[in-house]
């Protein structure tokens, strides 16, 4: 690869850091933890970063890359993962209208509760849900990641989008 094709790739990871950086806390749920796992999936994807295939889907890329770390510093460092709190922080999720999906998580929750009910999820569950309502990412590009079959990405996330809405029942936002 050329200088050019450096500075190119270069500039689309720079488009992509903040997504990274949320599908790293959010599979965390420790600011601190985030900043570690995307230091170095950022290094990996850095040195790595003639593998990757320009034309190609660059945030998938980089979520495969920030997954495989996470679980890599789990199975190295034997941590428990646990959820951080924002007690102070009511700021509502932007949520867009969903079109009457029944699958999608309701709009307007505020994200302290939205992540108790996401930390409560096994962790694999969590993943889906966060890639294909957070991140909005297709079921191949999920089935890519979690490195799964399409069918197995459909079902499970049908079931982790279920377990959701039932920790999420009566959930009534109080707006002022």
């Amino acid at each position: 690869m050329t200088d050019a094709d450096r500075q190119r790739f270069l500039l689309e990871l720079e488009h992509h850091l903040g997504a990274v950086y949320n599908f790293a806390r959010w599979l965390t749920g420790r600011g601190e933890e985030a900043e570690d796992v995307v230091h170095d999936a950022m290094a990996r994807a850095l040195s790595h970063w003639s593998q990757y295939s320009p034309g190609t889907q660059m945030k998938s890329w980089l979520f495969t890359i920030v997954r495989r770390t996470y679980y890599n510093r789990l199975r190295r460092e034997k941590y428990e993962v646990s959820s951080a709190e924002y007690p102070e922080n009511e700021e509502l999720l932007p949520a867009e209208p969903t079109g009457g999906d029944p699958g999608r998580l309701p709009a307007g929750l505020v994200r302290r509760d939205l992540d108790a009910a996401l930390s409560s999820l096994p962790e694999g569950q969590r993943t889906l849900v966060l890639l294909a309502d957070m991140e909005e990412l297709s079921l191949e590009e999920i089935a890519q990641i979690m490195e799964i079959p399409i069918g197995t990405v459909k079902s499970r996330l049908w079931r982790a989008r279920k377990a959701l809405r039932q920790k999420l029942i009566g959930y009534q936002v109080s707006r002022k």
